[in-house]
C-alpha cells in the first residue's frame, strides 16, 4: 500500500476548482492568502512536539522518519539505519484537538513503553528492538519516507515582478528541465516579443507599460546569465525527518 499524503499544502475546492491551502501544523482551511501556517502559535506549537520527538527518534537510530496526520489519526513511520522496514506508530486523533498535541501524547506514551521494557534489566538496544518490531509494517515502501531533493529558483521580489510584466513561468524559463541559459534567454526573449505587441506605443499601446516591458527584459535577461538555486529534501504532503542532519523539515 502505497502511503497517501495526509493534508497537502493546497487541496481543491468542489465548487469552483481552485486550490485553497491547508495549515501545514493542523490542517484548517482557514488561512490568509500566500501562508503555509494558520498562525505563528500554530507553527511554533507543531515544531516544538516535532522537536520533543527527536529523543525517541534518535533511541531507534532513526535513519528517516516521517509524520502525517488524518481526521482520524497521527501517524509516525520510522525507518531505522539498520532496518529494511518501516515501523509504524500511530494513534487515534481527540476530537477537538490540534495534530501536534496527539502527536506529543504518541510520543509520550512509546516512550514511556520504551522504559517500562527496561525493567528486568533489559538493554536499551532489546527494548528497541522489541518496541518497533511491535510496530512494523509492511504497507509502506521504505522509499516513500526518503525525501527526495526539490530545487527552485531563487527569485528577488524585484524579479518576480519581471515576470509578472512579462507573463513568464517558471516552467517557462525552464523548458523541458533545461538548465542552459541560452534556452533561458531565448524564452525571455519570446516573452518580450509577445507582450511587445501588446504594449508598444506604435501599436496603441501605454509608453510607461511598454518602458516598464523593455527594462524587465533586460533584467531578465542579466539575471539569466547566472540563475540562482535553493535546494533541500522534503516529501510531499508530510513531514521529514533526516537522522543524518536530525532536522525535520515541512513537507512540500
Amino acid at each position: 500500500m502505497e502511503r497517501k499524503p495526509t493534508y497537502s499544502p493546497e487541496v481543491r475546492n468542489g465548487k469552483n476548482g481552485r486550490s485553497k491551502a491547508r495549515c501545514l501544523a493542523c490542517g484548517t482551511e482557514e488561512m490568509r492568502g500566500g501562508r503555509r501556517y494558520c498562525s505563528k502559535e500554530c507553527r511554533k506549537q507543531i515544531n516544538w512536539v516535532l522537536s520533543l520527538s527527536k529523543g525517541l527518534l534518535r533511541t531507534f537510530n532513526a535513519r528517516y522518519a516521517a509524520f502525517s496526520f488524518t481526521d482520524e489519526h497521527v501517524i509516525l513511520d520510522v525507518l531505522p539505519v539498520w532496518s529494511k522496514g518501516i515501523s509504524r506508530f500511530i494513534l487515534r486523533r481527540t476530537p477537538g484537538r490540534k495534530p501536534a498535541e496527539d502527536l506529543k501524547d504518541l510520543i509520550l506514551s512509546s516512550g514511556e513503553e520504551w522504559y517500562s521494557l527496561l525493567e528486568g534489566k533489559n538493554s536499551r538496544s532489546y527494548a528497541t528492538l522489541v518496541l518497533l518490531e511491535k510496530n512494523h509494517t509492511n504497507e509502506v515502501n521504505p522509499s516513500q519516507i526518503m525525501p527526495s531533493r526539490l530545487t527552485r529558483l531563487r527569485l528577488s521580489k524585484q524579479h518576480r515582478e519581471y515576470m509578472k510584466i512579462l507573463k513568464l513561468t517558471h516552467e517557462d524559463l525552464f523548458p523541458n528541465g533545461s538548465s542552459w541559459a541560452g534556452d533561458t534567454q531565448h524564452q525571455i526573449k519570446l516573452a518580450y516579443k509577445r507582450m511587445a505587441k501588446i504594449h508598444h506605443p506604435d501599436k496603441g499601446g501605454d509608453a510607461e507599460k511598454f518602458k516598464a516591458l523593455n527594462e524587465a527584459h533586460q533584467q531578465m535577461l542579466i539575471w539569466a546569465e547566472n540563475p540562482q538555486f535553493t535546494c533541500r529534501k522534503a516529501l510531499e504532503g508530510c513531514w521529514s525527518y533526516d537522522g543524518a542532519a536530525n532536522k525535520w523539515v515541512p513537507p512540500l
